[in-house]
């Protein structure tokens, strides 16, 4: 890698620890997710819901899959930077529903993922909870190169607990509904430390969010609010059904989103997103395309999701 590739890189690890303080694992996992302001913490049709609010997965009567890639950075062509995510989420009756989920980030310097569990039940036709068990794995070459100061690899693994709820106000307007949400992640405060120094630590990271949907006009609205640590972000997105027909007696769907957000105490670290989604029968696909108003000198990202229920 030369050294603009070396800053590159620098740039996007740092811009996403103090973000999200967790790095690439806290990136928005699907497609829809990125659109919609980079958060799922109120919203109950999608398995990726898992990764943001374990109880969002509650209310799912299917069983439900999901897997995405995203392109990420295209600016870095010294680098394989790649982000993939899967989701699971099946329908167990009274007994509730299970959900599990992968997601992992590779660079040549740097690998990591993240593997969950999820447990949610529907305890009230307007409450659902919900809790997540994660095993969370971080790892790194030992140095190469002529100046490479002689120090093995490092890698650690690692466990953490998500948890969460989601309230559901149904006709606040004839046909209208809001879904309120709020979820607490890696409450244990893991430390990714080989060592288990504090300093490691990933913070506790608590989302709470509303989403509008109108189920007779077919668009929902959202708003979502995260503290991580001592970073505050805010997000907003919005999608609607643009056309509805049919093709071989199947029913077809186009949907298109637009969102964005930022950090709170920062006039640049913000993004602006936008995508649609093609559903034809139980098959979904969704692309998104997201622009990181601070890394003037990169492409923005590229994100595709392919969700299935049966």
């Amino acid at each position: 890698m030369n050294a603009r590739g070396i800053a590159l890189v620098a740039l996007i690890v740092c811009f996403a620890l103090n973000a999200q303080a967790g790095g690439f694992s806290k990136l928005p996992v699907s497609a829809r997710a990125v659109t919609m302001g980079g958060s799922l913490v109120s919203f109950a049709d999608d398995p990726n819901v898992l990764f943001y609010n374990p109880a969002g997965i509650a209310s799912l009567r299917f069983i439900s899959l999901s897997t995405s890639y995203t392109q990420l950075f295209p600016g870095i062509t010294d680098d394989r930077l790649s982000y993939i995510s899967g989701s699971a989420v099946a329908n167990l009756g009274f007994v509730g529903n299970l959900g599990i989920g992968v997601r992992s980030f590779s660079s040549n310097a740097w690998k990591e993922a993240e593997f969950v569990g999820t447990y949610a039940q529907q305890l009230f036709d307007f409450l659902s909870v919900g809790g997540s068990a994660k095993v969370l794995y971080w790892s790194t070459p030992a140095p190469a190169g002529l100046l490479a100061v002689p120090e093995d690899g490092i890698s650690t693994i690692t466990f953490s607990f998500d948890v969460g709820a989601q309230s559901l106000v149904r006709n606040i307007v004839q046909d209208n509904d809001i879904m309120f949400g709020i979820s607490f992640r890696d409450i244990t405060r893991p430390t990714i430390a080989k060592n288990g120094s504090g300093d490691g630590k990933l913070d506790l990271q608590m989302a709470a969010g509303a989403t509008y949907i109108s189920r007779i006009y077919d668009y929902a609205l959202t708003l979502h609010y995260t503290v991580t640590g001592e970073t505050r972000r805010l997000g907003i997105g919005g999608e609607f059904v643009a056309m509805k027909t049919s093709l071989l007696d199947q029913p077809v769907e186009l949907t298109v989103r637009v969102g964005g957000g930022g950090l709170q105490a920062s006039k640049k670290q913000a993004d602006i997103n936008g995508g649609f989604g093609v559903r034809v029968g139980s098959l979904l696909l969704d692309y998104a395309y997201a622009y990181q108003t601070e890394l003037l000198y990169i492409d923005g990202t590229h994100h595709l999701t392919m969700r299935y229920s049966f």
